[in-house]
């Protein structure tokens, strides 16, 4: 399968053993299983096989999205996004002995906070702590001064299995926080009206030489689904926010590898509408202190 013909939301690469893996859940057929496409190039890719499937036995209803696979500790941890049957969504932990699977959970429940709405949570390691940073969906965070939905993005530390969280979860920043996102809202239909939203989709932090952290995150500034980049020297911030975005043509939720030439990549699916989505990758560079995409 080439690449073009792929749709994918929400792509993440894993480069392991000279293969590329694709993870999906576009690519299942009944919503309900994670997908791994594999490939020697990024652009002829094989089938795709089920590395995880859906049981609502446990915490879990339905919903199944931003599958991203880490390698950590000599195994593979898929984390997975999951709408639980107490309404709230949450990222799921599995884990593997390979990357093709099956990804079995490591616990019954999400890793991000019961009590919130979380998606698209990723792992990042400092200093060999683990933390879960994710989203907390826009639709579970009304600000009355505003008016308006607003997402956020935040972290829960881990513990060294990745099994249970430890200490407090701790809020790096809020969508309007960034005077890209805040300059121009999304009006979104939900739940009978239209409403104003700022989003705060798929974080991902890389560790730039200087030894400070760059996250990319995706909000909707003006319905148009956009990649945005923030610099901080600690996890916990203080968290300075860049302009200009690093892709603002409609696509978004990044991820970053290193390919086998030891070229650094972003991959983002694009464009942001139904059905037509696909991954879509760029080699990066670091200058002047943030990543940017390299004509």
């Amino acid at each position: 399968m080439n690449r073009k013909d792929i749709r994918v939301r929400d792509p993440y690469i894993l480069v392991e053993g000279g293969v590329y893996y694709l993870y999906s859940t576009t690519g299942s057929a009944d919503g309900k299983t994670v997908v791994v496409y594999q490939s020697f190039d990024l652009e002829e890719w094989d089938a795709p096989t089920v590395v995880y499937t859906l049981s609502t036995d446990t915490w879990k209803q339905t919903e199944l999205w931003a599958p991203e696979v880490h390698a950590y500790r000599g195994r593979y941890y898929l984390f997975l996004s999951i709408k639980g049957k107490n309404g709230l969504r949450g990222t799921e932990i599995s884990v593997s002995d390979t990357p093709m699977g099956p990804f079995l959970p490591i616990a019954d429940r999400a890793a991000t906070p019961l009590d919130k709405s979380c998606i698209d949570g990723t792992l990042f390691v400092d200093g060999g702590t683990p933390y879960i940073v994710y989203s907390r969906d826009w639709p579970d965070h009304f600000v009355p001064e505003k008016d308006a939905y607003v997402g956020q993005i935040c972290a829960v530390a881990l513990s060294e299995d990745l099994t249970t969280p430890v200490g407090e979860p701790f809020c790096l920043f809020e969508s309007t926080d960034c005077p890209y996102s805040a300059k121009t809202p999304s009006f979104t239909h939900w739940e009978g009206k239209n409403v104003l939203r700022y989003g705060s989709d798929a974080p991902f932090i890389n560790r730039l030489s200087d030894g400070r952290l760059f996250l990319t995150w995706s909000p909707f500034p003006g319905n148009n689904y956009v990649v945005l980049g923030a610099v901080a020297d600690d996890i916990r911030g203080p968290w300075m926010h860049l302009d200009p975005p690093l892709f603002d043509a409609n696509g978004g939720h990044a991820m970053f590898f290193t390919d086998f030439d030891g070229t650094k990549k972003m991959c983002i699916h694009h464009p942001e509408r139904h059905m037509e989505e696909r991954a879509k990758i760029m080699t990066v560079a670091e200058r002047d202190g943030c990543l940017i995409v390299r004509e």
